[in-house]
């Protein structure tokens, strides 16, 4: 039978900003800057859809590593841009939106640490929404930094082979930059792929691939992928 709640919790993967600016001829500053335009659309949508979690991919640590640093310094000017925004938004106070960012933020600009830090603290007691934003994050790296954690506890002692064995995977979240579980995960750009975003934590969440680029993504695309979560079968490995 079809599973007839909404999403609750939605994971993005905003592909395609760099293929806008080629396909019309626009600077890669322009695209980006309809990208980033395109987050606050999404979120009025969700917010009109009852969604109360949000994840967005903002950065991945891969991009972070191999981007020339005039294509890092665009993204890093609209983000501290964005984020001061973010810290001002009568909108976000209004809906009680508490905002958290995860990731290599250490490997980040100061400017963008402490904005990280001051936006963090400042909603941190909100409750009704939750903005989530992935920064230089890799769900590979991610694992590897839990598991040599967990590593590290199991030679101090802290930890025993036998609890290990026996650990839940909520326990697992503990060691992991975030444990938002999406119920479904939206990617853009046409491409079926995760390419190593959350790739623990939606394990069992429904994907609805689109074929629009990040800056073309719709109302009615938006639509279409809560629609489609909600004629899906979830069985959770039953």
């Amino acid at each position: 039978m079809a599973r007839e709640s909404r999403p609750k919790s939605i994971a993005v993967i905003p592909d395609g900003n760099r293929r806008y600016a080629k396909k019309h001829g626009l600077p890669l500053e322009v695209a980006y800057a309809k990208g980033f335009q395109k987050v606050n659309s999404v979120l009025e949508w969700a917010f009109e859809e009852k969604v109360r979690r949000m994840s967005f991919w903002a950065l991945s640590f891969e991009n972070f590593k191999k981007r020339s640093s005039l294509e890092l310094r665009v993204l890093f000017g609209l983000m501290r841009e964005k984020m001061n925004e973010a810290l001002h938004a009568p909108e976000f106070k209004e809906r009680d939106v508490r905002i958290k960012f995860f990731g290599r933020v250490d490997l980040l600009p100061k400017t963008i640490q402490e904005l990280v830090k001051e936006i963090e603290e400042k909603t941190g007691e909100r409750s009704e929404f939750e903005l989530q934003v992935g920064i230089a994050y890799s769900g590979q790296e991610e694992i590897i930094r839990a598991s040599t954690m967990i590593a590290q506890e199991l030679a101090a002692g802290r930890v025993s082979e036998e609890q290990l064995q026996r650990m839940p995977a909520n326990n697992f979240y503990k060691y992991l930059y975030t444990s938002f579980e999406p119920d479904m995960v939206i990617r853009t750009g046409g491409v079926h792929r995760l390419s190593g975003f959350l790739p623990f934590q939606s394990a069992y969440s429904e994907y609805y691939f689109s074929p629009k680029l990040w800056p073309e993504f719709s109302k009615k695309d938006f639509q279409k992928s809560v629609w489609e979560y909600e004629n899906a079968q979830r069985r959770f490995g039953k």
